[in-house]
């Protein structure tokens, strides 16, 4: 590790432990702090190997500044290498695996930094600091302009997670994931879209938090999200989806589609084409067990990831239907079994009646099982010709559901919204009117602010707010379909 710190282009990386802050809650100050050495030697290990200069430890992580943009991400992969390795306990001389791996996120960016003592600063260093922020644990995220140093490599790949805005910089930034696993470099990673900032749900959030821990402690349930359309059931249930990963759950989501002719069993499929991507073969091939023959029924590429599979039963089809529905319950409290479920339906008011069915046979037995089902739907769309209608009146009924009714942001929400989308508060007078116009809604919401940002009406070159911003001047489209109109008119 060199003390010389790099002049001119620099290339800066920032490390951050998920979840440090719970560390001490959940493993005791003293296991916490083990880990955390742990985790500190393996970087530190990685940054003198890869020529890195360490600017500072940040506690759970670190700033390091590299004079070469290809040793900066070299080191960063190694340092993932490194950590999974002593996840999984190689060579730590009879140490099991950790149940609830370690995970660091690191971003980095290049370009020049201003020196000081033995520190640095300016946007370049700003920049890396929130990419690190953006990136999910295991993940390594690197700007444009780190991708562009490096140039056609044919030792390192690069997947285009899109565009993001980062706190404190007006435009938004084009980020790439590092794809540093070298056991599944042939799997495309699912895009990262960039989401709506998260405020509010306060008292949702922490219903279906407690939702969580119970299943995590063996007794499951079934909740359903539902709202009008752009209300944040999705992002709510995604939140819920990060939570379960932190604690060290599978969480898998299935979505439903407004298409003719769309198969049956959509969700569910989607959710198992997911766990087959993302298990070991070893762990998916137990789960399904004596029932692969038939969840193979509703998704024939399992006998092509395990030509073993036996041929389904042959039975009567007032038969056939009851025993599909035991063996994917049975496949999923195996999985749940292995390691704690959360499986998220989505668009559920699209679901087809055999969806609805077999989501209705699994709730019969979810308070044995350590998997938590959530489900969303436009409440709007809830009516009695649907086959999600009359499965949650029988699942109410039988009281297996916990509803959860999500209503539009108060005043207070959309002023804390547009917070987090311009990193600075929001003059009053902008957050009444954008509040009058969208009534709350937070699609709604980030589709004006955005349509505004673009049009240059509301920030300075500085990407500060506009000191000649007049609010009664902003001509703030009325109706959606008018302000995504506007915005695409913009796109090439």
């Amino acid at each position: 590790m060199s003390t010389e710190l790099p002049e001119g282009t620099v290339t800066i990386l920032f490390s951050d432990v998920e979840g440090s802050s719970r560390l001490a809650t959940e493993r005791g100050d003293e296991t916490a702090r083990e880990l955390l050495r742990a985790q500190e030697e393996l970087v530190r290990g990685q940054i003198t190997q890869h020529s890195g200069h360490e600017v500072k430890s940040l506690g759970d992580g670190f700033m390091v500044a590299f004079a070469s943009a290809r040793k900066a991400v070299a080191c960063a992969v190694g340092i993932q290498r490194a950590l999974e390795e002593w996840n999984a306990g190689v060579g730590a001389h009879g140490r099991a695996p950790l149940r609830e791996p370690l995970r660091l996120r690191i971003g980095l960016n290049a370009g020049e930094v201003i020196h000081e003592e033995r520190d640095l600063f300016g946007a370049a260093v700003n920049a890396a600091a929130r990419i690190a922020a953006k990136a999910d644990g295991s993940q390594i995220l690197v700007s444009e302009t780190v991708k562009a140093l490096l140039g056609p490599a044919k030792d390192v790949q690069f997947a285009d997670r899109g565009r993001f805005r980062l706190k404190g910089f007006p435009e938004r930034w084009r980020l790439f994931e590092v794809i540093w696993q070298e056991e599944r470099p042939s799997v495309a990673a699912p895009p990262m879209v960039e989401r709506t900032p998260f405020v509010g749900r306060d008292a949702e959030r922490a219903e279906l938090r407690r939702f969580l821990e119970q299943a995590a402690g063996g007794h499951g349930s079934l909740a359903m999200i539902g709202g009008e359309p752009g209300v944040g059931k999705t992002r709510l249930a995604e939140e819920l989806m990060a939570e379960a990963r932190q604690r060290g759950m599978t969480a898998l989501i299935g979505h439903c589609y407004e298409m003719e002719g769309a198969p049956p069993y959509m969700p569910i499929v989607e959710a198992l084409e997911a766990a087959a991507r993302t298990a070991t073969p070893e762990g998916f091939r137990a789960a399904l067990g004596d029932a692969a023959g038939e969840v193979a029924r509703i998704m024939p590429e399992l006998r092509r990831l395990f030509p073993d599979i036996p041929a389904p039963l042959e039975l009567p089809p007032e038969q056939e239907r009851r025993y599909l529905f035991n063996s994917v319950r049975e496949f999923i409290e195996r999985a749940g079994r292995a390691r704690p479920l959360l499986l998220v339906l989505d668009d559920l008011h699209w679901a087809d009646d055999s969806t609805m069915l077999l989501v209705q046979h699994i709730a019969q037995q979810l308070h044995e099982m350590p998997v938590l089902i959530v489900g969303t739907y436009r409440d709007v769309e809830l009516d009695v010709a649907r086959p999600l209608a009359r499965a949650l009146d029988e699942l109410h009924r039988q009281r297996l559901v916990h509803r959860i009714a999500l209503k539009r942001l108060a005043e207070e929400g959309v002023s804390a919204m547009l917070r987090a989308l311009s990193g600075q508060e929001p003059p009053a007078p902008l957050v009444q009117v954008i509040y009058s116009e969208t009534e709350g809604n937070p699609f709604f919401v980030e589709e004006v602010f955005q349509h505004l940002a673009e049009e240059g009406k509301l920030f300075d070159k500085q990407g500060r707010w506009r000191s000649d911003l007049q609010v009664s001047e902003l001509d703030v489209p009325e109706g959606v379909r008018l302000v995504i109109g506007r915005r695409l008119e913009r796109v090439g």
